[in-house]
């Protein structure tokens, strides 16, 4: 199953980059405890992840720049269906971090060095 996985989908794309990768960064970070990995997860989320964009900080332009580059590329290929699937993720990411949810994640790591 896992090889015949393809990026073919653009919601395929946001589900790695948005969902699978910081789950992965954000367990490697928990149970490792190391405050290099919970800065790296965070980073990730914020620069990375966010589609919101803060230009005085810079925190969301590359998240909002890949958001709307796969979403221009689904209607570019007409794929409707796609196209919905990405604009729900999308969204849902960025009532994610608008809600300030993504705070509430980041509790647990350790961000501190010994």
């Amino acid at each position: 199953m896992i090889k015949n996985f393809k990026f073919d989908k653009g919601w395929k794309i946001l589900i790695y980059f948005d969902i699978i990768l910081p789950a992965i960064l954000f367990v490697l970070a928990f149970l490792s405890g190391f405050p290099f990995l919970a800065k790296i997860f965070h980073s990730y989320e914020i620069f990375i992840v966010n589609p919101i964009p803060g230009f005085t900080s810079l925190e969301g332009i590359i998240g909002l720049a890949y958001h709307l580059g796969i979403i221009i590329y689904t209607l570019i290929k007409r794929d409707f269906m796609d196209l919905l699937f990405c604009i729900i993720i999308t969204l849902a990411v960025a009532a994610f971090f608008w809600f300030g949810v993504n705070y509430l994640i980041i509790r647990p790591l350790n961000f501190s060095s010994l």
